[in-house]
């Protein structure tokens, strides 16, 4: 049975540690920068020892993940090492799909195995994450040999896996933060047009999540371009001009932002096959009316 220590006792670090106790591991202590979010921690767990000496819970570990911001991780792993709180073949993991698995450097020097292992999921709360992480993409980097125990951790979350070279981690992350926080800014924007309209903002999300919930079965079954709908799927430049003269109207500061994401629609639109090059051109010349 492998020993794990968390340190970094935040949303990322709890579910883990949850899941893993959950998939036989065992929790062996929880190292935070307060004793009370490792005992909030601990308390959703349901073991480990806690601590505010990370190197003190490190060193009991066969596997340590540092949870922490992606900004502090670099900072603890060198802390870590400096403390002696490292052992030589321990595995140290990361969480981060921004940053590569170098930044364990000095744990690899001190004679660990070091990797990056991202959840490719949005973790809004503990227990969101609890139910969210398994079965999802899991994107892994780093050692060899930790790379083996992070493909164990996978198949115990009965995840997916990608490998990637490390220095294509950042056009990765910018990809997940496109897909999943540029659509609630997306989102709130579409949000925003209907208050406009005098409906009010819960009112608003109500109705717009059956629209956000079938466009998502629809990408889910066909793919993208073929459940792209709308008015620039379909090149009708009447309705889109219509939002414009609208927008420009009601809500001046974000024409720019709805005729940016028209003019990236429209390229999809192109390769779904259901608009003609003189449609494709009316409607960027449209765009270019208004930007002007």
């Amino acid at each position: 049975m492998y020993r794990v220590s968390i340190i970094g006792a935040g949303v990322v670090g709890t579910a883990i540690g949850y899941l893993l106790k959950k998939s036989g591991y065992k929790i062996s202590g929880i190292g935070s920068r307060t004793l009370e979010s490792a005992y909030k921690a601990q308390h959703f767990i349901g073991e480990g020892e806690i601590s505010t000496d990370l190197s003190a819970i490190s060193k009991k570990a066969d596997i340590i993940f540092i949870t922490t911001s992606d900004d502090a991780i670099e900072g603890v792993c060198n802390k870590l090492v400096r403390e002696k709180g490292i052992n030589t073949g321990a595995t140290v993991f990361h969480m981060s799909g921004a940053l590569p698995s170098d930044i364990l450097g000095s744990a690899r020097n001190a004679g660990a195995n070091v990797a990056s292992l991202h959840p490719l999921q949005s973790l809004a709360n503990v227990q969101e994450a609890v139910k969210n992480l398994p079965g999802s993409f899991f994107c892994l980097e780093g050692d060899d040999k930790a790379i083996l125990i992070a493909r164990d951790i996978v198949k115990g979350l009965k995840g997916k896996i990608i490998t990637l070279k490390s220095d294509k981690k950042p056009l990765y992350h910018a990809g997940a933060s496109v897909a999943s926080n540029f659509l609630v800014a997306t989102i709130r924007f579409g949000i925003e047009l209907l208050e406009k309209a005098e409906i009010e903002k819960v009112v608003a999300l109500e109705a717009l999540l059956p629209l956000i919930k079938g466009t998502l079965m629809n990408i889910e079954s066909l793919g993208i371009p073929l459940a792209l709908t709308g008015p620039i799927s379909r090149g009708d430049i009447n309705v889109v001009e219509g939002h414009l003269r609208s927008i420009t109207k009601e809500i001046p500061e974000r024409l720019r932002l709805y005729i940016e994401l028209g003019e990236y629609t429209l390229s999809i639109a192109r390769n779904k096959g259901k608009i003609v090059d003189n449609d494709v051109k009316a409607m960027k010349s449209l765009f270019d009316k208004y930007l002007k």
